[in-house]
């Protein structure tokens, strides 16, 4: 009211905001009571994976993305039973008339072939980490990693200024988020992670290599070939 309009007021929020931790929380609990009732098990290790034991279906949410592995009937059955409660948009993976070939899932490319299905990174991280060391120019090299060689004394004993020890360990996170999808470039990531308190400037160097690796091989795709059902596993 106009008497109120210049008096201290607080407000008492009744629905979740977008972007607050509470609209996060909420939403993932209404996502587990939707998916409970349509008899899914949510994910001991993982709460955000939920198994449905008759259909066989499997589900990894993401936020609001559900990514959803099963046969053509029950994946019908599911997009209905979703819904019902949510607005959703689907697109479907798969060599089916009306699939697609290919698509992103969490800027993930899923690639199905006549050979298998094939699982490509967000190749941007890459880029990103060029294009923040000056790199773009750079010839790539063969290997994310290199033998031990002898450093100087200085380069082996000076840290990095408090400003490029950021870079290092902005550059580092990023490489190790990436590495989740590049086996080829774990062990050199691992190595640059274990400097990330004190980073020295042959610790930058680490990260240069990797930078140049990246460079000279961006992409990197892993096939998954049709192979028949395995019957036992021996170890």
């Amino acid at each position: 009211t106009e008497e109120e309009a210049g008096m201290d007021l607080v407000g008492h929020l009744v629905k979740s905001l977008y972007g607050t931790r509470d609209a996060a929380a909420n939403f993932q609990g209404e996502v587990k009571k939707v998916m409970e009732a349509a008899k899914f098990t949510t994910g001991k290790y993982n709460v955000c994976t939920f198994h449905h034991k008759e259909r066989n279906i499997r589900t990894l949410v993401h936020g609001d993305d559900f990514v959803s592995v099963g046969r053509r009937k029950d994946m019908r059955w599911m997009e209905e039973m979703l819904a019902k409660r949510f607005e959703i948009k689907t697109k479907k993976i798969g060599r089916g008339k009306e699939e697609s070939r290919e698509a992103k899932v969490l800027n993930r490319v899923i690639r199905v072939t006549e050979e298998g299905w094939e699982y490509e990174a967000d190749q941007r991280h890459g880029e990103l980490i060029v294009r923040g060391l000056g790199l773009e120019e750079a010839k790539g090299v063969a290997t994310p990693g290199e033998d031990a060689k002898p450093w100087s004394e200085e380069e082996e004993e000076t840290e990095l200024s408090s400003s490029q020890g950021a870079d290092y360990r902005g550059l580092g996170a990023r490489a190790n988020y990436l590495a989740t999808d590049r086996p080829d470039i774990q062990y050199s990531v691992k190595e640059v992670a274990r400097s990330m308190s004190a980073p020295r400037k042959t610790d930058w160097k680490k990260v240069m290599r990797i930078a140049r690796y990246l460079k000279g091989r961006p992409r990197v795709r892993a096939l998954y070939s049709y192979q028949g059902r395995a019957t036992t596993i021996k170890g």
